[in-house]
């Protein structure tokens, strides 16, 4: 068993891991630029590229092995070196140029955007990323000299360097633009990495108040916990009492008119459960219609998720206990006299509880992360609206980290199955 366990414990961390990177690869590669979305459209390059670096989406995607453009202040005094853009320009802002990581060189080193392969005979255009590199841009030292460069015609990264360090005004060196490339040390310093070390740790913040995704769960889970674990825990037992006795009279009245209403119910959309017991409770209680004002709000998405699951649910559960229904051991307790709920609830039951685990089992993942629809439906700040809302607001490292979460606690549950497996069916030997 211990071994089995570890198999299925190395299987679920490849799963995880295999989430997370196609997460990664859709919310940071194929939905393009975020900084726009948080920043403005309106908004400078050089506010842009601030914005990634404060949240670290300027780092290389998978690894870094990418080279920047440097431009260090060898003046000593007490300001601190900036570029920027002169006459009218669009040079400095399309460089981008943000301080060092490093303390000792925040105030004197800048650094443009990371780029692969960068070197000497790179366009130019191909290093700071925008089609605009006009213009003259202004050195300011630490000491309070100024640097005024034309970038007017630089057609390659050596240009650009070379019209720095040679300009007139920087005969002593008091500025030195050159090439750094990252250390080996630093190849993983990277947006993948960090994505992954601050999601399996639940570091990650909002994007939008800066808020910890730990703080966000432990306020909003007891409310998607209080509308999941009674709809789940509701639901199944009123779809296994009925679908027990529907089982039972198989091919009678009972049997067909409870088949004729589950199809029924399965057709009816979740969408119109919500629109019409929303629009009902608006008639007869419009206080208890949306929101958790009132704590008895909870009742009415809890009596439509239970009313629209049962249809389904009932469906299935009479298929699985048919197949024992009719088995030898069912005909000789009836020979013998034992009861309807005996037969029903104390042999063919547990005998059927396989596939009802694995039912039960897909259903996990929604008591931590709620019913997207219903809690947005009706108003109810649980992780399901969260989910919702951090899609729309692209608070990408918000939908991260609760996939994440649900990841860990689906792979979790299937865990659980496959060990109850074992406790309820002896014939089965966990290797």
């Amino acid at each position: 068993m211990t071994r089995f366990v570890i198999r299925r414990v190395l299987q679920a961390m490849l799963t995880i891991f295999g989430v997370m990177v196609v997460t990664f690869l859709l919310f940071r590669v194929v939905s393009g630029d975020i900084a726009a979305a948080h920043t403005g459209a309106k908004a400078t390059e050089q506010a842009k590229a601030a914005w990634r670096h404060r949240h670290g989406y300027d780092r290389p995607l998978l690894l870094n092995v990418h080279g920047r453009i440097s431009i260090a202040d060898n003046t000593e005094g007490e300001g601190v070196l900036l570029v920027l853009d002169a006459e009218g320009g669009k040079a400095a802002d399309s460089l981008a140029l943000l301080p060092s990581d490093k303390p000792d060189e925040a105030k004197s080193v800048l650094k443009g955007r990371f780029v692969t392969g960068l070197d000497m005979d790179t366009p130019i255009i191909a290093a700071v990323g925008r089609s605009q590199f006009n213009g003259k841009i202004l050195i300011k030292t630490a000491d309070g000299r100024a640097l005024t460069v034309d970038v007017d015609g630089v057609r390659t990264v050596r240009d650009l360097l070379d019209r720095i360090n040679g300009s007139p005004g920087n005969s002593d060196g008091m500025v030195l633009a050159r090439i750094v490339n990252p250390t080996i040390g630093q190849a993983f310093d990277s947006q993948f990495f960090h994505y992954l070390a601050k999601a399996i740790t639940f570091q990650t913040r909002s994007l939008k108040d800066n808020q910890k995704l730990t703080d966000t769960i432990v306020a909003r889970a007891p409310k998607s916990l209080a509308l999941t674990v009674p709809a789940m825990a509701l639901g199944w037992m009123v779809a296994m009492v009925i679908s027990c006795f529907v089982a039972y009279y198989r091919d009678t009245w009972i049997d067909r008119a409870g088949v004729f209403i589950s199809v029924l119910g399965m057709c009816v959309p979740f969408l119109a459960f919500m629109i019409f017991g929303q629009w009902f409770m608006f008639m007869i209680a419009p206080r208890h219609a949306y929101g958790l004002a009132f704590r008895a709000n909870i009742y009415v998405p809890i009596s439509i998720m239970v009313v629209a699951g049962l249809g389904g649910s009932v469906r299935f559960y009479r298929t699985v206990i048919l197949d024992e229904i009719n088995r030898d051991y069912v005909r000789t307790a009836k020979a013998k006299g034992v009861s309807l709920t005996a037969i029903l609830f104390k042999h063919v039951l547990k005998n059927c509880m396989l596939p009802i685990l694995t039912n039960l089992v897909m259903a996990i993942p929604f008591l931590i992360m709620g019913s997207l629809l219903v809690e947005r439906y009706f108003g109810i700040p649980g992780l399901g609206d969260l989910m919702l809302s951090s899609i729309n607001g692209r608070d990408e490292p918000i939908m991260s980290g609760l996939v994440f979460l649900s990841t860990l606690v689906y792979t979790a549950g299937l865990l659980v199955t496959d060990l109850s497996y074992a406790m309820f069916d002896p014939r089965v030997r966990l290797r």
